[in-house]
C-alpha cells in the first residue's frame, strides 16, 4: 500500500528529527499513519513529494494539489517551488492536500490519519476548511481523523 512507502520514508528520515518523531512512532506508528507538523515532508518540492510516493511524475496529482492550494489562497504555489519557503501554516495544508489527493488516486480506505499540530498552524478560516475537506474525503472510505493534544489522541469528529 502507497501509504506505508510514505511513512516508512518518514520512519526512515528520522535522523533529520528536530522534534519528537522518535516518540511519535514509538507511541502511535503502529497505529495510525502521521502527518506531523514538523516532519511533513522527505523532499524539497511538491514535485519530488509527488515522483517519490507515486514513483513517476504524475503531473495530473500536481496539478490537482496546486488547484487546491490556490482554494486556500496559496496563489504563488508551483510544483518545483522549495517547500521550506511556504510559511508553516501553508506547509501544513500542502501536507494535508498532498495526502488527501493520494487518498483518492489509491482509492486507500480504511485507515487512521493523526493529525500532529496541523490544526494548530492553519488560521481558523482555513483550518474550517480543512476540516471539512479531511471529512468529506475520509468520511467515505472509512477513514477516522485524529489529533494528538498532550499525549492524548482525540478523534476529529
Amino acid at each position: 500500500m502507497i501509504y506505508n512507502l510514505y511513512f516508512v520514508l518518514k520512519q526512515g528520515d528520522r535522523f533529520m528529527a528536530i522534534y519528537k518523531l522518535d516518540d511519535l512512532l514509538d507511541t502511535y506508528g503502529g497505529e495510525f499513519l502521521i502527518l506531523d507538523f514538523n516532519h511533513l515532508f522527505i523532499s524539497s518540492s511538491i514535485r519530488e513529494e509527488v515522483w517519490l510516493l507515486q514513483r513517476k511524475n504524475d503531473l495530473p496529482m500536481i496539478e490537482r494539489i496546486i488547484q487546491a492550494a490556490r482554494e486556500f489562497n496559496i496563489h504563488d504555489v508551483s510544483d518545483v517551488r522549495d517547500l521550506e519557503t511556504y510559511s508553516g501554516g501553508q506547509k501544513a495544508i500542502l501536507a494535508c492536500l498532498l495526502t488527501l489527493t493520494l487518498i483518492v488516486d489509491r482509492n486507500i480506505h480504511g485507515l487512521k490519519l493523526l493529525l500532529n499540530n496541523i490544526l494548530d498552524s492553519v488560521s481558523n478560516e482555513n483550518r474550517s476548511k480543512l476540516i471539512r475537506q479531511l471529512k468529506d474525503i475520509c468520511s467515505a472510505r472509512d477513514i477516522k481523523l485524529f489529533t494528538e493534544k498532550n499525549g492524548h489522541i482525540q478523534e476529529i469528529i
